[in-house]
């Protein structure tokens, strides 16, 4: 069986503080990437194995906790699994949560478990923040660490352009910045109204990514990088904990800095959200 993993963007998040176990309670509106996904190709076979495209899997990858996490709960079979990864890592884009995402539908339906939605979010959330949204794949406010999902009446479909410098942004580091630095906190209410009416406009000049302050302190390389994109006619924006910085614009405005961008920046590619 093939199964698809998109990719997901965050069009705006917001760290709203700390709960009682220390973990970073977020507000954010995740929208999946339709044109940007890897493919999980899975077999029947006599022990489990998981390889991939880009090289091996480590022990702690998020595929291979999901398997983990559903065998501990049900009598499952084994299988090979094998990823084609066109999703950069390490980017905030989900790519990890995406194919362990796509694992947890594929075996559910390979071993007909008839896990519901909410049980595939509940497993999902052992293994990282970003797989309930990745089971879900519809535009959502996400709030706590990622598992309160609320599907969004959103129906839009736009283009922007994704561009993924060398350098990456530790998730922990940004946090400790964040607390360091003078908090932002977007609308997310007014921003999702937005989305809803399809006012890109509006929408551009009103996002915020709370986290993005932290990661352009960290890594100086990313404020070049907005810095270009936004001399290119793009509204700018990181997703997630970065280092992806997203391009909003006209299609011609999102072409022409592609082309200007794609020599000097390991992954850049105008995409579909929605």
């Amino acid at each position: 069986m093939k199964v698809y993993a998109p990719a997901k963007v965050n069009l705006a998040l917001d760290v709203l503080g700390q709960n009682e176990d220390g973990y970073h309670e977020l507000d954010m509106i995740m929208a999946p990437v339709l044109s940007l996904y890897n493919v999980v190709d899975i077999t029947p076979d006599d022990k489990t194995t998981i390889t991939c495209t880009n090289g091996d899997i480590p022990d702690d990858n998020a595929m291979r906790k999901m398997v983990q996490v559903l065998k501990k709960n049900y009598p499952i079979s084994d299988y090979a699994i094998r990823i084609e990864e066109h999703i950069p890592m390490q980017a905030g884009l989900a790519g990890a949560s995406a194919n362990a995402a796509a694992v947890l539908k594929a075996i559910n339906d390979m071993d007909e478990l008839h896990l519901s939605q909410e049980d595939m979010i509940r497993l999902g959330k052992q293994v990282g923040a970003d797989v309930p949204f990745c089971v879900v794949n519809k535009y959502a406010r996400v709030k706590g660490i990622g598992e309160q999902i609320r599907c969004m009446d959103c129906q839009w479909k736009f283009s922007i352009l994704l561009v993924k410098p060398e350098a990456g942004v530790s998730t922990p580091e940004a946090f400790k910045t964040w607390h360091q630095l003078e908090p932002m906190h977007p609308d997310l209410d007014a921003l999702e109204d937005l989305l809803v009416a399809q006012d890109l406009r509006q929408f551009v000049q009103a996002m915020g990514n709370a986290l993005e302050p932290a990661a352009l302190h960290l890594v100086e390389s990313l404020a070049v990088l907005k810095e270009q994109m936004q001399a290119l006619g793009l509204a700018v924006m990181m997703t997630g904990s970065g280092s992806t910085m997203m391009g909003f614009g006209s299609r011609e405005q999102l072409a022409k800095a592609q082309d200007c961008l794609k020599d000097q920046y390991p992954f850049v590619q105008i995409v579909t959200v929605g």
